[in-house]
């Protein structure tokens, strides 16, 4: 899927499997202080893919931390925050083993995990035992029953849909519409919510076509979108399988209005679609041209030499939540005790976003982009963030 650049050998975190414990981060960072006398320790699991097809979310997640360690720090208020890594692969299964294996190592924390399923897979057992999870996910039933300890970095998919399809019945692409998304619970959460965004505005797709992630033959979906007479598909998943869709459809003469969600304006997507998904209309929760995010994608940039995308700005995010709700601690730090601090939040990220959560767990101030490609890169539209 993402294809980046490694970061350097230098950076804090290292890649590593379940249940293998990273290197502690002990060292003092600018911007951080360290309250003078004995720390104590708290420990964080980062539960997210280092393997599988979304592999490259690990190594999102860790550079993403080192460059908030640098700025905020990684011992604050006399507060060592510890790392371990859990590896969860984005399959259900392996992110129960890996949230189990988190617990029993005694974490006061969680960042991830990051694919929806995962995340209802474990929310109950977080719950149970108190431990506050940060999660980059968007299925809407993550927080939707308000059962507390979850923290989500983005907003639902059911904002993002919502705001979307509002937009596009407002560019007329509302008659003979179809909902293509992959199988997986982003993909499928996805497709709902985009429908029901659509129904919102009074307009009911015609289709849904539901393919498999890392298909690279799509001429059997597209043959049905010919035969419904479809003049506008919204493709929904992982990247880069809506670029190669996007890229049939040219090849197979199927031309329509695109939409879609904020995957198909990432460099891996544009390097595949080559052209295909110009003038695509899609969602964004982060877009390194929007004037609100310069600061973090300057600096993002000049670490790894390439601007940001969502992913890693939700990661950045994550990372931000947890130092400085450690922060903001004196004395001993709990799980229970972290919990209630986030709830407490109300921090200034470097003016691209204030971190407040709502009594869900949600983002008060959740970023809403309308974007999308011209000549083969991502440009802003349209900001709907609401003011916070």
């Amino acid at each position: 899927m993402k294809v980046r650049s490694r970061a350097s050998a230098g950076r804090i975190l290292t890649v590593a499997i379940v249940g293998l414990l990273a290197t502690a981060c002990a060292s003092n960072a600018s911007g951080g202080g360290s309250g003078g006398g004995s720390t104590d320790t708290v420990k964080v699991g980062f539960v997210v893919p280092y393997s599988g097809g979304v592999a490259d979310y690990g190594k999102d997640a860790d550079e993403a931390w080192t460059l908030a360690a640098e700025k905020y720090g990684k011992t604050v208020n006399g507060h060592n925050i510890e790392l371990t890594k859990y590896d969860d692969q984005c399959v259900p299964s392996a992110a129960v083993s890996a949230v189990k294996k988190a617990l029993g190592d005694g974490v006061q924390a969680l960042i991830g995990p990051t694919c929806s399923g995962n995340v209802l897979a474990v929310k109950d057992m977080v719950r149970a035992r108190k431990v506050p999870l940060i999660t980059q996910a968007y299925a809407p039933e993550i927080t939707s029953d308000g059962g507390g300890y979850i923290f989500r970095m983005p907003p639902s998919d059911a904002v993002l849909n919502g705001n979307l399809a509002k937009y596009l019945v407002a560019q007329g692409w509302n008659n003979q519409v179809a909902i293509v998304h992959d199988g997986t619970g982003f993909g499928q959460a996805e497709g709902k919510t985009i429908t029901d965004g659509y129904k919102a505005q009074h307009v009911d797709p015609i289709v849904d076509i539901t393919y498999k992630t890392g298909a690279t033959d799509f001429s059997g979906e597209i043959q049905k979108l010919k035969s419904v007479g479809a003049k506008t598909a919204c493709l929904m998943g992982y990247d880069p399988d809506t670029a190669r869709m996007a890229v049939q459809m040219q090849q197979l003469g199927l031309t329509i209005n695109l939409c879609g969600g904020q995957e198909n304006g990432y460099a891996d997507s544009l390097d595949v679609a080559k052209g295909a998904l110009d003038g695509m209309l899609y969602y964004s929760v982060f877009q390194p041209d929007a004037q609100r995010f310069k600061s973090f994608n300057d600096a993002w940039k000049a670490k790894y030499g390439k601007n940001a995308n969502p992913e890693q700005w939700e990661y950045y995010l994550s990372a931000v939540t947890l130092i400085q709700a450690v922060k903001s601690i004196d004395g001993k730090v709990t799980a229970d005790g972290l919990n209630k601090a986030i709830t407490k939040l109300h921090f200034d990220v470097e003016g691209a976003t204030t971190l407040a959560f709502t009594n869900t767990g949600d983002p008060k101030c959740g970023t809403v982009l309308v974007a999308t490609n011209k000549n083969n890169q991502a440009v802003t539209i349209k900001d709907d963030t609401e003011k916070c």
